[in-house]
């Protein structure tokens, strides 16, 4: 059913957070799942933030504010998790539902070596982000102590793929230096192709990046493209 179906037949489209394991959101983390808020927030500030470099001339009381880059997109979302019943939803255990849009967004997960990739989903609002921050305030309980309404604010930082984002910000030229994590089956040979359109460049950048053995390069490794002209 596609959004306008929604608008016309009147069906409420719940914002939801979905767990991914990869920066480019194919594969789906299935133990984790996703989480549908109760009641869907009212707005979702954007942050956008260009950063500038302020060096100074010496002497000088003003800096040129030279761009260095676009900082990522920054998501604030808030909304409230109620289990007192007196909304009339259903009555959630409210620290249950806290202890699941954690494993979506923010728990460490042993095999990837760190949280979950999420995307946000909200009507025509599609979000492909990562976990900033979450604060959780629990403002009503039981006469025992139980929890039983709760405010999320989380803030998200958009999150694309290496290669997506330098096609959107028009880097991919060899004449930049490039930075690059060496992924889970990558190798130079394949990397430097990527970057230069050649394979005679990879003993080079073993050798600028003090490689011992360019044919076993650790997944996690940084490694530095430099401008062919270097």
């Amino acid at each position: 059913m596609s959004i306008l179906d929604d608008i016309f037949t009147g069906k409420l489209t719940k914002l939801t957070f979905k767990a991914y394991k990869d920066a480019a959101f194919t594969e789906e983390d299935s133990e984790a799942g996703e989480y549908a808020v109760m009641f869907n927030p009212s707005s979702i500030s954007l942050g956008l933030q260009v950063e500038r470099s302020e060096k100074q001339a010496p002497g000088s009381t003003t800096s040129e504010m030279n761009f260095v880059s676009i900082k990522p997109q920054n998501y604030t979302i808030n909304f409230v998790i109620d289990g007192t019943g007196a909304t009339g939803e259903p009555v959630k255990d409210v620290a249950e539902d806290v202890a699941k849009f954690l494993n979506v967004v923010y728990h460490y997960k042993s095999e990837e070596h760190q949280p979950d990739y999420v995307m946000v989903k909200y009507g025509a609002v599609l979000l492909k982000c990562v976990l900033k921050s979450v604060n959780i305030t629990y403002n009503l309980f039981t006469p025992a102590g139980k929890p039983i309404r709760a405010k999320v604010d989380c803030t998200f930082a958009s999150a694309i793929d290496q290669e997506l984002s330098e096609m959107i910000n028009s880097k991919c030229s060899p004449d930049m230096t490039h930075k690059r994590v060496v992924k889970q089956s990558q190798n130079i040979i394949g990397m430097a192709h990527n970057i230069y359109k050649s394979n005679d460049y990879y003993l080079d950048i073993a050798r600028i990046n003090d490689l011992n053995n360019f044919r076993k390069v650790d997944t996690g490794t940084e490694l530095l493209f430099p401008p062919l002209s270097k």
